[in-house]
Formats: C-alpha cells, sequence, structure tokens
C-alpha cells in the first residue's frame, strides 16, 4: 500500500514519513534571445556543472508547474494604479479586457520552476541533545496534536538536524541558477496541486490532510479521475520510455512551451556512486556483447547507432573512472490534464507526437497512473521503476530546464503575444505579453535596465504608430502627462474618425477620452506665426543656442562661410539681451542691414523662408502668445509639413524646413519635460528627422540622460535605430521594439542594438517580419519576436493610418 510521503514542512523544507527531508527551492526563469545559440549553450553549461555538484546529496526533484495566468487579478491589480482624470474611463476598458482575455486566454499559463534536493542528517553533539530532550518542544506528534500543534509544524530538533546541509544546497544551486528558497505558500500550491490538476486552486487550510483532499480514481486505463466536492478533472502521466543517443538540442525541458496546453514536468534525478556507476556501464557493455553475437549468429551488418553507443560507452567509461563524472539515473514524467478524459486523450497524443519528432518516446502506462502519480507527489520514493533512464550531465544539461519565453511584466495592460516559436502567430500564441509603462525607472530586482525611455523603430506602414498610440492610451490611465509631436498631422483626424454616432452611442467613454486631448495645430496661417520661435518660449543661453542652431541650418552655411556664422550668433545675441520681446525675424532684420554683402544675401534668405509657408512658425517679431499645455494629452501637430523620404536627407527646400523645424519642437518639449512635478511622456514622432541636427540629437541625449531623475519618459519613433545603436544612448533605453528591416545593413543594426545573436536566422526573420510584429527587447534584457494586439474595435480603428481604398482591394482580391 502507498503511503502519502510527507509528514510535515516548515518554511521551505518537507520532512517525511520515514525520518528524511528535503529542502525546496524556486528557480528564478532564465531566458535566451531569439536565435540565440551561445546564451542557449551557457545555460546548457551551467546545468552540466550544476548536475555534477549535487551528486553529495544523492537524489533530486525537478519540478515544471504550469501556473494560470490570473486575468482578473493581473486586471484588478492594475486598476488600483489608475489615478487622475482618466481613471474611471481605464477601468472600464480593463473590465472589458477581462471579459475578452478570459475567453481568448483561459488556458494560459506561466511555467515555474523549483528543485527539491534531498537534505543529509547532521549529527548534533550530546549539550544539544540534552537541552532539547527537557525541552516542551520534544513531545512526540501524537501529544502535539492533543494540545492543539499545527499538524505540519516541526520540532526544533528535526529541524536543526538539516539546517547545515540546507545551507549547502541552497549555496549550491545559486553557483549555476539564481534560485530563492520556497516561501509555506509556495510549497503549499505545489502539493495542492497533486490533487486539483485541471481545476481552479482554492486555498484550504496549512494542513497536510487539507492539502491532500481529493479522490483519485484510477478506473479508465491510462488516465487518472480526480474529483473534488465541486469540480472534476482528468489527467495522464506520461514517462520517457526511450531517449536517443544524443540528446544535443533536443530542448526537452523546454520546446512544449509553446503548446496551447499546460504541460507538467516532474523529473527526479538520482545518485548511486562511483562504484554503482561503473556497475552499471559494465551492464550495458554486455548488452553490447550479446548484441554482437546476435549480428554473427543471424549473419547481419553493424548497427550504425549500435557501433555509436559502443563509441560513447567507451568515453563514458573513462570519464568515469578518471574523472568521477556521475549517472543520473532519472525518471521522468510528463503531465497533461483537462476537464473531460477526451480532452486528456488530445493532449496525450499531441504531445507525444511532438516528443516522436525529437525522437523521445513518450507512454502512457494503463496501469501505473496511481504510481506515477505518487511518484510526482513532493519528496515521495520512486515506486515506478520500469522507466529509469540513465543521463549524463550532458544529456541533462540539454533540458533547458528554467528556460522560460517570459517577456514583457507581470502587471501591466495586455500589448500582443509571444510568437518567438516556428508556426506561431497571434491565433495560436499562448504566450501573452503584457506591458507596463512606469516600472523600469524602479530598479526592480533583475531588471537589466533602469530607464523608463523606449525606442520604436522600422519603416513606414508596419505598425510603428499603432503600438504607439496603443501605449499612450493605456499610459494616460495611469495619470501620466503626455506630450506628442505629430509632423504626419494625423492623430487628430484618425481618432475622430473613429467616432462614428452609433460608437458614440454604444461607448460614451471613447468620445470623451478622444474630445479631451488638446490638439495644438500649427499651420502656415499667419495667426500661427511664430509660435515655436525658440526666442519666445526659451530664455537665457538656451534661447540663444536654439535660436543659433535654427538659423545655421537654415542657411546651409559651409565651414568655410566663418564670417557669416560670426555675425549670427553676434545678432542673436544682441536681440536676446537688447530687445525687451526678442524673436528670429529682429535677428534676419539685423543680418539684412549688414555690410558684408554674403550676410546680407544670407539675411534675405532667411527672411524669405520665414515670411512664407510653414517656416512662419519659426519667426517672430517677439509678438505672440505662448502655447497652453494645460490639458493631461497635448499633442502637437503641423500642417502642410513636406517630409524628407523615409530615414533620407532632405532633398528640397520645403524638406529642409520641415528638419528645421523639429529643432524648436524638440525643445519645447525638453521644456516640458523638465517639470518634475508630475509623471510625463514625451513622444517624438518621426525623430529621425531630429537626427540630421546636431543640435536635436544633443537635444535626444539630454532628455534620455535626465529623464529618469525628472519621472520623464522619452518615446523615440524612428525609421532606423542606427543614430541610436551608440553605448551612451542606447544603455539609457529601457524598452526597445524594432519593426521589420528593410535591408540587411538594418537588420544588422537592429542585431546590434538589442545585443541579439549576429547569425543568419536572425537577419532573416528581421527581413521577414509582417505587418504588427516586432521583435522586443524589455527591461529586464529579454528579447522576443511579439505580434502586437489591440483588443477594442474604436481603438483599432482609430489607430489605423491607412486611407480608405475605396473597393480597391476587394475588388484586386475577387480575382486572385
Amino acid at each position: 500500500m502507498l503511503q502519502f510521503p510527507i509528514q510535515s514542512y516548515k518554511e521551505n523544507v518537507i520532512y517525511t514519513q520515514d525520518g528524511e527531508a528535503f529542502g525546496y527551492y524556486k528557480v528564478l526563469e532564465n531566458t535566451v534571445g531569439i536565435n540565440e545559440q551561445e546564451a542557449e549553450n551557457t545555460l546548457v553549461h551551467h546545468l552540466q556543472r550544476l548536475a555534477w555538484q549535487l551528486v553529495p546529496f544523492g537524489e533530486i526533484d525537478y519540478k515544471i508547474v504550469p501556473v494560470p495566468v490570473d486575468i482578473d487579478k493581473r486586471m484588478d491589480r492594475l486598476q488600483k494604479q489608475y489615478e487622475g482624470r482618466y481613471a474611471e474611463i481605464g477601468k472600464y476598458y480593463a473590465e472589458r479586457a477581462k471579459e475578452i482575455l478570459r475567453e481568448e486566454a483561459k488556458h494560459v499559463v506561466e511555467y515555474k520552476f523549483f528543485v527539491g534536493v534531498k537534505l543529509k542528517r547532521q549529527e548534533l553533539d550530546e549539550n544539544i541533545l540534552g537541552t532539547f530532550v527537557s525541552s516542551v518542544k520534544s513531545m512526540n506528534r501524537y501529544i502535539q496534536k492533543l494540545g492543539g500543534f499545527k499538524e505540519h509544524a516541526v520540532d526544533d530538533l528535526t529541524a536543526r538536524m538539516f539546517e547545515e546541509s540546507e545551507d549547502d544546497a541552497f549555496k549550491v544551486l545559486n553557483q549555476y541558477l539564481t534560485v530563492q528558497r520556497v516561501k509555506e505558500s509556495e510549497l503549499r500550491y505545489i502539493i495542492r496541486h497533486q490533487f486539483v490538476r485541471g481545476q481552479e486552486q482554492i486555498e484550504t487550510g496549512e494542513s497536510v490532510f487539507s492539502l491532500t483532499e481529493g479522490l483519485l480514481d484510477p478506473g479508465k486505463a491510462g488516465y487518472l479521475h480526480i474529483k473534488q466536492l465541486d469540480h472534476e478533472s482528468w489527467c495522464a502521466f506520461l514517462p520517457v520510455s526511450d531517449f536517443p543517443v544524443d540528446l544535443s538540442y533536443k530542448e526537452w525541458a523546454y520546446f512544449f512551451q509553446s503548446y496551447h496546453f499546460p504541460v507538467e514536468v516532474n523529473m527526479r534525478t538520482i545518485y548511486k556512486g562511483k562504484k554503482e556507476d561503473e556497475n552499471k556501464t559494465n551492464m550495458i557493455k554486455k548488452r553490447f556483447r550479446d548484441q554482437d553475437a546476435q549480428l554473427i549468429e543471424a549473419n547481419e551488418d553493424d548497427d550504425s547507432l549500435i557501433n555509436l553507443g559502443r563509441v560513447l560507452l567507451h568515453e563514458l567509461e573513462n570519464d568515469i573512472r578518471n574523472q568521477g563524472k556521475p549517472l543520473l539515473r532519472t525518471h521522468i514524467n510528463f503531465v497533461v490534464y483537462g476537464k473531460t478524459k477526451e480532452e486528456v486523450r488530445k493532449r496525450a497524443k499531441m504531445l507525444k507526437l511532438g516528443f516522436k519528432d525529437q525522437q523521445i518516446e513518450l507512454v502512457q502506462p494503463l496501469a501505473d497512473q496511481l504510481l506515477l502519480f505518487h511518484q510526482s507527489l513532493p519528496a515521495a520514493k520512486i515506486v515506478a521503476e520500469d522507466w529509469e533512464q540513465v543521463l549524463t550531465p550532458e544529456s541533462f544539461g540539454e533540458s533547458l530546464f528554467s528556460l522560460t519565453r517570459k517577456i514583457g511584466n507581470t502587471v501591466g495592460f495586455y500589448l500582443g503575444k509571444n510568437i518567438s516559436h516556428e508556426g506561431e502567430s497571434i491565433g495560436n500564441s499562448q504566450s501573452l505579453v503584457f506591458y507596463h509603462p512606469f516600472l523600469a525607472q524602479l530598479g526592480l530586482e533583475g531588471s537589466h535596465y533602469s530607464s523608463p525611455h523606449v525606442t520604436i523603430s522600422g519603416p513606414t506602414g508596419m505598425g510603428k504608430s499603432y503600438l504607439l498610440k496603443d501605449i499612450l492610451l493605456n499610459a494616460i490611465f495611469f495619470g501620466a502627462q503626455i506630450l506628442a509631436t505629430d509632423p504626419k498631422n494625423e492623430m487628430e483626424k484618425k481618432f475622430k474618425q473613429a467616432l462614428t454616432p452609433e460608437l458614440e452611442r454604444s461607448i460614451p467613454f471613447f468620445k470623451e477620452l478622444i474630445e479631451s486631448f488638446n490638439y495644438i495645430t500649427f499651420s502656415p496661417h499667419k495667426k500661427d506665426a511664430g509660435k515655436l520661435d525658440p526666442l519666445t518660449f526659451l530664455d537665457g543661453e538656451e534661447a540663444y543656442d536654439t535660436a543659433v542652431a535654427v538659423l545655421e541650418y537654415l542657411s546651409e552655411l559651409q565651414p568655410s562661410e566663418r564670417n557669416i556664422k560670426t555675425e549670427i550668433y553676434q545678432a542673436v545675441r544682441e536681440v536676446v539681451q537688447q530687445e525687451e520681446k526678442p524673436g528670429l525675424l529682429k535677428v534676419v532684420n539685423r543680418l539684412m542691414k549688414s555690410e558684408d554683402q554674403e550676410v546680407m544675401k544670407v539675411g534675405h534668405y532667411l527672411y524669405e523662408i520665414g515670411t512664407n509657408g510653414v517656416a512662419k512658425l519659426m519667426f517672430s517679431d517677439g509678438n505672440v502668445s505662448g502655447i497652453s499645455l494645460s490639458e493631461q494629452v497635448n499633442i502637437l501637430q503641423i500642417q502642410n509639413l513636406t517630409l524628407p523620404e523615409d530615414g533620407e536627407k532632405p532633398a528640397t527646400r520645403d524638406e529642409h524646413i520641415a528638419v528645421a523645424l523639429m529643432i524648436p519642437l524638440a525643445k519645447f518639449a525638453t521644456k516640458f519635460a523638465r517639470d518634475d512635478s508630475k509623471t510625463k511622456i514625451t513622444i517624438f514622432e518621426e525623430a529621425w528627422m531630429l537626427t540630421n541636427t546636431g543640435q536635436g540629437h544633443k537635444l535626444i541625449k539630454e532628455m534620455l540622460r535626465t529623464g529618469r531623475s525628472l519621472r520623464s519618459a522619452v518615446y523615440i519613433i524612428t525609421q532606423s535605430t542606427f543614430d541610436y545603436n551608440r553605448p551612451d544612448i542606447k544603455e539609457n533605453i529601457g524598452t526597445k521594439f524594432a519593426f521589420k528591416a528593410k535591408t540587411a545593413e538594418e537588420a544588422g543594426n537592429i542585431i546590434e542594438f538589442l545585443g541579439l545573436e549576429d547569425n543568419e536566422a536572425n537577419h532573416k526573420m528581421l527581413k521577414n517580419l509582417r505587418e504588427g510584429q516586432c521583435i522586443m527587447e524589455d527591461m529586464y534584457g529579454r528579447t522576443a519576436k511579439i505580434q502586437t494586439d489591440v483588443l477594442f474595435n474604436e481603438w483599432v480603428n482609430a489607430f489605423n493610418t491607412k486611407e480608405n481604398d475605396k473597393g480597391r482591394a476587394e475588388t484586386e482580391e475577387a480575382f486572385m
């Protein structure tokens, strides 16, 4: 008869019925970037070394537990952070997100990794024993129960016996993996999980008996039926019955994480010592000799796989004899579960097929399901001996135990899905990506970056603006003040186009949201002239430097024309110091009156530019009213701006003026960001234009460097990451999104910018990204290929930057 193994538990240690103890530890997830073989090899090496170092403990219990993603709990925690004017609207959308994700993501889990180490008993000296025997704490367990002690209480003497070994285990594990001692609540979760697989886990109490409530029925061959009072589920244990000779790149504790259903893994390894290991290899050698005799008798040729096995066995014998390499007698079972037996049948079939592709055989034993259930319990003994596999540290390392697909934040708004694995899409991926725009600057444990700044890069039409607007609308619910530059003059137009009469009736919150934004439009009309004149909204040296930068850029002066530059500097200085209401037109007037003919010509040239078209925005006589940023969301739009081609330098005068306008616009945004009384986001659309000017590049660097201390995040939306791919800049960026690379050169630049491995697979992936797909690097330095996904139709319509095709697409597709 099977005996439940757990007698009691305390902190992170389980004490068994036969006086043994296991210490349990939670392994912090490891991640590797996309196609990053070097990082993967590093994890393999660490796992190999760990397998060697754990030999003295004798027995190790590895567990991968799929924990359901609690959408409601995450959204509830998110809502508590909402504040300010838009908090109630944010809560409305969080509730809608709950409803959608509950259905779309009902099987979504996060994989948690645990290691249990069998602890060595320490002999205590007589003084400690004598003191303890006289203590009330040494009462036997029966008396403890009668006296009302907690059933899971452990006497101090028992705990002291395993203290030193527990500390040793903790230190050894942390040499190769990052681990924490599990909390008692986590230990209870692992125990209770065994009895509610496929059901909601509800806290039942601390006693071992309450944790093990449930009726187990192995009546259906190959399955186990789990019954609770109000719920039931089915599960199947699938032990590994055969491993290939070579386990390289099999990733057998990782690849299944992309499946649409949860998979649990229980892996017990036992070390028996050098002598036993040598005996084991001798037994295998005998089998080879028997096979050779059979082949000779049957007059058959040698099997290539058998020949390879002989070579590996010879190497292993030498390693055991000369290096003391351990053998890991391993019992591995995978568990699938669900609401019905049919659901479990389909999942088991899919899992077995997936492992078969890796040349790993899983079986579904008809009669051993209850034995395998018992063997999966924490601290249990091996009772199903038939499925033992002998591994080396190298083959164990290839499991990639502790590797996870996690990207983004645990609590945040829904951003999309991780689609890094081949064949994944927004429709079939079960790996959700959440994002919080105000966590990076907190310097959380494990974070690689402590900066709130973000870059979003990629060519037109691939989804940059779509992603930006999704982040923008979600960010305002946290009470953040927003200033966005919109050189394309499209945001207000697209937002308000989405406000259909039907939408206004059904979702009035969206109308309230969109119409509350402060759209500040800069036009070529006389009423807007001078509104971006740096001498009107800046002071002192800052006004001087920015004015000089604008005039120099517009003048297109050559390095040899120092005399003209000098007079521009002097004219600006005089206007700033002498005029009560300075303005760039006053500077131009001084240049036009210069005795130097070349300077005078430049003055007239600047006058023509500054009094015609959109450039009027930068030139005033000083009599202009300031721009009000009284609202929480402010969007600066410029009409009739002729932008250069994607990422190209300006080729015409209009394009040159457009880039020049970005200088005072960026400076205006910098002034906004310096107010540290509120959390802020400053957004630079088409930011690549700024880097075409030295002043603009300087501004970006300044904001990235000081933003964290000013509670100000900068969002850089650009065609190319080239100008930001410098150590002093990219280290100040906390989160990066990179959409499709149009050229091989740009793909290489993105790879360097994101710290990806420079290989053919990553180049190919970047060039083949589709609309809405991008590579994300989060605040923890993790990278993944994600598909952005907006849950609300009215947002989708408002974010769409494509013009109405008037039926052209439908007509084209009709004849395909």
